[in-house]
């Protein structure tokens, strides 16, 4: 088993289920995503990473990406087409940033960045220098999930040092330790460091077939009990 191929399996099972929703509580943004809508995204990541970019297995993926929906795409996207993921931009073959982060980037050729405040349309104006556009650089891209083809097996690495078996292992049993049963729908208000928000935050509820909800910018409590009773959580994780 890997991370990408628990993906799949969730895909195949139930698409039309919501995976991912987002909250902005300053902006006021709810923003939802399906299996298959987040598929058609990932697709294109993959072709832009494989078909445009020439990355597979043994390449690396910087990730400099907030807990935000539009991040999952990149994440994803760069597991099926075979790279594996760092925080540390010395390792690292391409890049996924925001303005907010595109420094970390900084030497890196292909550097890809998101607007999180206008995820699903790119930048308005130009993105930082050095950097392209996420959104533009994967809207002629293939969207098609069957035409995915995963880039690595299982004992390739996925990140932290670790195989793609191993982190779906680690996904699992962190699953387990945080009580996640089948279909948990998680809660999460975590920034977003690295290897273990990646699989507290997404990899462990996609393990049990679960989905997440990411809510930003909110410190009241009310409001955060408010958003798990209406979006019928079964986990929180917070700060």
């Amino acid at each position: 088993m890997t991370p990408e191929q628990s993906f799949a399996d969730l895909l195949a099972a139930e698409p039309g289920r919501p995976f991912v929703t987002y909250y902005d509580e300053v902006s006021g943004e709810r923003s939802e995503l399906s299996a298959k809508s987040l598929a058609n995204w990932v697709a294109k990541t993959h072709h832009l990473l494989g078909t445009e970019l020439g990355l597979g297995a043994g390449d690396t993926a910087l990730i400099a990406l907030p807990a935000h929906w539009i991040s999952l795409p990149p994440l994803l996207g760069c597991l099926t087409a075979g790279l594996a993921l760092t925080t540390v931009a010395s390792e690292a073959d391409v890049a996924f940033v925001t303005p907010a982060t595109a420094a970390v980037a900084a030497g890196i050729p292909d550097t890809y960045a998101v607007a999180p405040d206008s995820a699903a349309t790119g930048f308005a104006a130009e993105p930082p220098n050095g950097v392209q556009d996420f959104v533009t650089a994967v809207r002629p891209q293939e969207d098609k999930w069957p035409g995915v083809r995963f880039g690595a097996g299982p004992g390739d690495p996925c990140m932290a040092g670790r195989s793609r078996a191993q982190v779906a292992a680690d996904a699992r049993a962190r699953a387990a330790e945080m009580g996640l049963r089948q279909d948990a729908r998680v809660l999460s208000t975590r920034d977003w460091t690295g290897y273990p928000d990646w699989i507290d935050a997404l990899l462990a509820p996609l393990a049990v077939g679960g989905s997440v909800v990411y809510v930003r910018n909110c410190t009241d409590p009310a409001v955060l009990e408010r958003r798990a009773t209406q979006e019928r959580v079964t986990a929180v994780l917070s700060q």
